[in-house]
């Protein structure tokens, strides 16, 4: 199907703002009815809407972010009350927010590693010392083996 350039200016203009509130490239595709091989053609005629694609994912992991405090913050569903009327912890919503959360938190950190990513520094302090053992045949320069 051949699409007008309006009309692919509209889909990727839903396509991206799909993926800035936090959606998956497959889930906006799946939205607005396009194969990847069509979009990836057409990011690759491009260069605008491919510079877009690129900031617009960057931007999905600012969403992803927001909603991991969202989910932190969200206590109403903490605990729950038994059939006797005592309050106790819902295990299941708690791990349930934990997996959403670590989710979200090893998502962004691929998304943009460079902001997100665990950092791995190493430090070195003080001095080194070292010694070095010559395994040489223990014949001196000059002399000969009679």
């Amino acid at each position: 199907m051949a699409y007008s350039i309006e009309e692919k200016e509209k889909i990727f203009n839903t396509i991206f703002d799909i993926i800035e509130n936090g959606k998956s490239l497959r889930f906006a595709l799946k939205e607005v009815k396009l194969s990847s091989s069509t979009f990836f053609i057409w990011i690759d005629e491009d260069i605008e809407k491919s510079k877009q694609y690129a900031r617009v994912t960057e931007l999905r992991a600012e969403a992803l972010l927001d909603e991991m405090f969202d989910i932190v913050d969200e206590t109403s569903y903490d605990t729950i009350i038994t059939e006797k009327g005592n309050e106790v912890p819902n295990g299941e919503w708690m791990q349930r927010s934990r997996l959403r959360y670590d989710a979200r938190k090893w998502l962004i950190g691929k998304l943009n590693p460079k902001k997100y990513g665990d950092k791995i520094q190493q430090e070195h302090s003080g001095e080194i010392n070292s010694t070095i053992i010559s395994l040489g045949s223990g014949i001196k320069p000059n002399e000969t083996n009679n």
